[in-house]
């Protein structure tokens, strides 16, 4: 039952196999409920705009839904899931030694749900659900309202600029398992991101050196495009010439003629 896992005052509720990943991965050192509330506070105080208002965003769930620390994990989880973390217990020292940064990591699971949720097919999604419904014990409906919930307030509370300054979060949180910002948004302009970015990595100074070499070339043939095109204006303007001399001489002859 979902009311069992509400933490009561004072007491460490007991957690399901996934909220465990998320405490190991977040380094939670103390009560889960009281991490939580704390992380809140710090999101909404950042100066950066973007993070202040996903604490936000997080705040209203967790408070709204009124299931304590519950609703905070289901969307920490979706949006690890939707990241490319498995969220099993054998990656949790790894991810927790690579993922720093709690605070990124949420603006990265929240901007996965934003972007990544419904970008998935029904299959897709139904396979998270199922996973997260057992993994966490709560369900599936619950996770559905939330995640929905996530992708309203979002859209609300954030304006286009912070919804694009997810991706930066997204994509270097995907980037630890392995996965591009394209992986989770399915968007083909951040697809064809990714593939200049790989490609521009791999080829480093070379693709300076090509893009000098592709200026010099537009350069030259806008040059002979002008050569070219000033010959054949001077070329019509002869035959032009040659044409009309005639045709006075013959109007000339008729005029006489008559």
């Amino acid at each position: 039952m979902i009311l069992s896992t509400v933490p009561m005052a004072g007491i460490e509720p007991t957690l399901s196999a996934i909220a465990l990943a998320i405490k190991g991965l977040y380094g939670m050192a103390e009560d889960v409920n009281e991490y939580l509330d704390k992380h809140i506070v710090e999101m909404k105080n950042s100066e950066n705009p973007t993070i202040s208002r996903t604490g936000r965003v997080l705040e209203m769930a967790k408070y709204g839904f009124g299931i304590g620390y519950i609703t905070p994990v289901i969307v920490i989880a979706v949006g690890q899931l939707l990241l490319g973390n498995p969220l099993s217990a054998t990656l949790t020292v790894v991810t927790a030694a690579t993922l720093t940064n709690p605070v990124a990591m949420t603006c990265a699971a929240i901007g996965a749900i934003y972007y990544g949720w419904g970008a998935l097919s029904d299959v897709e999604r139904n396979e998270i659900l199922d996973k997260l419904g057992k993994g966490l014990d709560v369900g599936i409906e619950l996770i559905k309202s939330i995640v929905h919930f996530i992708v309203d307030k979002t859209k609300e509370l954030l304006n286009s600029k912070n919804i694009e300054e997810m991706k930066k979060f997204i994509a270097a949180a995907a980037a630890t398992f392995g996965k591009t910002l394209g992986d989770v948004t399915h968007k083909i302009s951040d697809v064809v991101s990714d593939s200049f970015d790989v490609f521009r990595k791999k080829s480093g100074v070379a693709i300076d050196r090509t893009v000098d070499l592709a200026s010099d070339a537009y350069v030259t043939v806008k040059e002979t495009a002008g050569k070219v095109a000033n010959r054949t204006r001077s070329n019509i303007k002869k035959i032009k010439s040659s044409a009309t001399t005639p045709s006075a001489k013959s109007s000339k002859v008729t005029r006489k003629s008559k």
